[in-house]
């Protein structure tokens, strides 16, 4: 009993529209995709077809033991235009929260990752003062016609800009930066990432707020949060300030603004050292990512530790993985964080679920297709799925609601029906 989660312990995994569902072309990531040179290594194009293979997916996941599915509801496919709604948009996100319920998963919608319809880039995006009421207009007609969910998000990683835009800025030559203002028909500003750290805090946290209320007047049950991204920063002797002041500017305003909200949702995936030259990098020697970030795994508890400090607002873990080859790796990887995660609860950390990022190898944005994040791999040219070992090691844990789990091997490649009505366990 001393390895078991709490009772009602959410487990699942997650992804997002654009990454998954392919042709998502309303969207503003789409038209940067397609600049000429661009910011993105290559475009999503087909993604792995998650629009059309929605229920064999999630079915997939069920066959797994993992009981929840955080997908996000792209609003440049249910909103084109201003002001004109798709229904037929509408009605495919509710299939897919059917689809969950029948497998006994519950679906976790998430209303804004990283995308916004075009119309709304060109207007400036989160820049523009309309932004808050346009979103919120957005998640009421969705919340309104959507039925089935008793946990959403609002905004992924609304302070994600507060310490990326810089880095983006700064990686970006004038090139780069004119072709992706042509496509976009704006300022680069106006794409979420590139936000600048006023519009994320004026208009993003009022965003936020309008869209959680617009939720909860059609479901008042429905336990609503946005995810933040922090990461675990860490620091050597003298240099305690500067990591002190990092995390106040990058993540307590946004904490102080939600922290009672029903949950935060906590994403995280390395840490950093704080140096006394004001710097903040991953620890020297120690191994990495195939993405360059520290092999860390015990981020996610101290992070976690970090918002019940500060908030003491409960916890679900929205996202955290590990992007590389080695599968084996992988698998140790949600053990040792898991564990963390278990520790802190033992100390009186709210913490109500974890959901791994992601559910499938799929299109990491700038990053391109080459960053491996699944727990379950794709063949982009015959959209064939192959249930990888890690993905059974978290389904086990999953099912006994226990770090102790027993041992699983590996299956075979599943090739995968595109019949949003198919087989119910996914063999297609």
């Amino acid at each position: 009993m001393a390895s078991n989660f709490p009772k009602g312990f959410v487990w699942g995994a997650a992804t997002a529209a654009h990454q998954v569902e392919g042709g998502n072309c309303n969207s503003d990531a789409w038209a940067l995709e397609r600049a000429v040179p661009s910011i993105f290594r290559e475009p999503s194009g087909d993604a792995i077809d998650h629009w059309n293979r929605f229920s064999d997916d999630v079915a997939l996941l069920a066959a797994l033991g993992l009981k929840a599915y955080r997908f996000s509801v792209e609003w440049a496919r249910v909103e084109p235009e201003e002001g004109v709604f798709s229904q037929a948009a509408i009605d495919h996100y509710q299939r897919c929260i059917n689809a969950c319920l029948e497998r006994g998963v519950q679906p976790i919608p998430t209303f804004h990752h990283f995308t916004s319809p075009i119309w709304v880039a060109r207007d400036g995006g989160l820049v523009n003062a309309k932004f808050p009421e346009r979103f919120a207009r957005f998640c009421d007609k969705a919340a309104r016609e959507l039925s089935g969910f008793q946990h959403a998000c609002t905004i992924n990683e609304l302070n994600l800009p507060l310490f990326m835009r810089e880095k983006l800025v700064s990686a970006i030559n004038n090139e780069l930066k004119t072709a992706a203002e042509t496509a976009l028909g704006s300022s680069l500003d106006s794409f979420f990432l590139f936000s600048p750290r006023e519009a994320i805090l004026k208009q993003g946290l009022k965003a936020h707020a309008l869209a959680r209320d617009a939720i909860k007047a059609h479901h008042p049950s429905c336990q609503v949060g946005a995810t933040l991204s922090i990461q675990d920063e860490q620091a050597e002797p003298g240099a305690e300030a500067f990591r002190d002041e990092r995390n106040a500017q990058f993540y307590d305003e946004c904490l102080d603004a939600l922290k009672n909200d029903d949950f935060i949702g906590v994403q995280t995936y390395t840490r950093l050292i704080a140096r006394k030259d004001g710097t903040a990098t991953g620890a020297e020697g120690k191994p990495r990512t195939m993405i360059g970030w520290e092999d860390y795994p015990q981020a996610l508890a101290n992070t976690c530790r970090y918002v019940f400090v500060k908030t003491g607002a409960p916890i679900i873990v929205t996202e955290n993985g590990w992007a590389g080859y080695d599968d084996s790796r992988r698998s140790e990887f949600i053990r040792e964080a898991l564990a963390g995660v278990h520790e802190a609860i033992q100390e009186g950390v709210d913490i109500r679920g974890y959901l791994y990022w992601t559910l499938f190898d799929n299109y990491e944005w700038m990053s391109g297709y080459e960053p491996k994040f699944g727990l379950i791999g794709v063949d982009r040219e015959t959209q064939l799925r192959r249930i990888k070992p890690s993905a059974l090691v978290l389904g086990s844990i999953a099912q006994n609601n226990s770090l102790v789990a027993p041992v699983v091997e590996s299956v075979k490649a599943t090739k995968m029906s595109p019949d949003q009505e198919s087989s119910p366990v996914g063999i297609g």
